[in-house]
């Protein structure tokens, strides 16, 4: 049944853009030139050199390349000391040196023809996880799927706005994390947007112990089997969990990003027919970069293997 709806539908979809092809005209229009204006993007994180890619705003029609070999990028940091990235080439740059916790870095990057830009973001410290765990089963969803439950739970530190971002992973795969009735989740109403991780504040938690209990549906199960000839119950292979802290312009251009995502149709990175057929109004993606497009944040993030419990 599902193969021959399956099959109309594909053939009714053939008969709308064969009538569409026929309804095109082509007319010729002399497009204005894009603006001359660079794209810079970079994550800084401890664990990794500093790298940077820079490119440029092109038109539709532009069939040459948008990375930028030709540019100068200065990396500064407090007290007025500067280096200059060196080029990989394709628009790639580096420095052998990794950015420091709690140090704010500007980069400025400049190329012949274009207007420089910058951009400053500071690496956050580690706010390290106290306790984590996850359960299985713990439900089944609609579908009759069972659940597990991941349980984390770390210190907030008082004094200071702080942003978090949460991720779970199981045999190489993303897990999506359902935390609704968290209070803290809940503020921030992303819920509906499937996003492959959770991005918050601690706004409603600022200086004080923080759990997050969500639930998930396994990658990896097994519905048991056999031991010495006795049945076992069901296994699942254990999670990874990653918590980040990340900088506030990390948490500004992940939310304009899962927003985005979702707007234009994907859902993350899946396709759905009937979501590209009530796309919404173009949204607005987050830049620190002065000038320019582009990203320049900053995160720390620890990586735990979950315990059963």
């Amino acid at each position: 049944m599902n193969l021959i709806l399956s099959r109309s539908l594909l053939a009714g979809w053939g008969g709308l853009l064969l009538a569409l092809t026929g309804c095109i005209d082509q007319i010729s229009a002399d497009l204005p030139a894009p603006p001359k204006v660079l794209v810079v993007n970079s994550i800084l994180t401890p664990d990794s050199l500093f790298r940077v890619q820079v490119s440029r705003v092109t038109s539709a029609t532009d069939a040459s390349s948008r990375l930028l070999a030709v540019a100068q990028v200065s990396l500064l940091t407090p007290g007025g000391a500067m280096e200059m990235l060196r080029s990989q080439g394709d628009g790639l740059y580096y420095s052998p040196t990794k950015p420091v916790s709690g140090t704010p870095y500007t980069l400025q990057v400049a190329a012949p023809g274009y207007p420089s830009v910058s951009a400053t973001d500071t690496v956050p410290v580690l706010v390290p996880i106290r306790e984590a765990w996850f359960s299985f089963p713990t439900g089944t969803d609609r579908n009759n799927e069972l659940l597990g439950t991941i349980v984390v739970r770390f210190d907030d530190p008082a004094q200071t706005a702080n942003f978090y971002e949460i991720s779970g992973y199981q045999e190489s795969q993303f897990l999506i994390l359902d935390a609704r009735g968290n209070a803290a989740l809940t503020a921030e109403d992303d819920s509906g947007l499937n996003s492959k991780s959770l991005v918050f504040s601690d706004k409603l938690f600022n200086g004080r112990s923080f759990e997050l209990r969500a639930s998930f549906l396994t990658h990896g199960h097994s519905s048991g089997g056999f031991n010495n000839g006795q049945p076992t119950g069901p296994t699942t292979r254990p999670p990874r969990l990653v918590l980040r802290s990340i900088s506030r312009a990390y948490y500004q251009y992940r939310k304009s990003w899962t927003r985005h995502l979702y707007n234009q149709g994907s859902k993350g990175d899946t396709y759905d027919l009937n979501q590209l057929l009530f796309l919404g109004d173009p949204s607005t993606m987050y830049s620190n970069v002065d000038g320019g497009y582009g990203v320049v944040v900053g995160y720390s993030a620890q990586s735990v293997i979950l315990p059963l419990r």
